[in-house]
């Protein structure tokens, strides 16, 4: 029904509910680091499940963004033209909301799954909403978010993350 498929969308999971798994024992500060990286990802995926995605004003011009070969538009994308890129695939769709299902934490890299959902322009605001999984792989410099790595499957944005062979 109307209202099953729209109820079905209802409940946006928290990032705080997802368990977060660290890498093995490394030194203090660059743990402190860590979780630093993992919580400045929480905080703007959180907004992205509300479909709020200002944080993406904020990436720096040293931000780099790399879709994997698999997605429209493949390619490697720095400063500007990556802010630009982000804000236009969040516009090519209504009611757009980024939700992560995982976070693993590799210190200067965390592993994120995550399930966009949104709706093509122009498509009858009763039909269900189009679904898509992906994995980030998200590189840390001194705290700064500098990369981005998208990948369609877990497998290789697992040994990205230097989590997998």
């Amino acid at each position: 029904t109307e209202a099953g498929k729209r109820a079905s969308h209802t409940h946006i999971p928290r990032l705080s509910e997802f368990r977060v798994q660290h890498a093995p024992s490394r030194r203090d500060n660059a743990w402190a680091m860590s979780k630093e990286n993992v919580q400045a990802l929480r905080a703007a995926f959180e907004r992205y499940a509300h479909g709020d995605f200002s944080p993406i004003g904020a990436l720096g011009d040293d931000f780099e963004l790399v879709i994997s070969p698999e997605a429209p538009d493949a390619g490697t994308y720095r400063g500007e033209e990556a802010r630009r890129w982000l804000r236009a695939w969040v516009a090519s769709f209504e009611e757009m909301t980024i939700e992560a299902t995982e976070i693993l934490d590799s210190g200067d890299k965390v592993l994120l799954g995550m399930t966009q959902r949104g709706r093509p322009p122009g498509v009858d605001p009763h039909t269900a909403l189009v679904e898509g999984h992906w994995w980030q792989v998200s590189t840390f410099r001194e705290g700064e978010l500098v990369r981005a790595e998208m990948f369609p499957e877990r497998a290789p944005a697992l040994v990205a993350a230097g989590l997998g062979a």
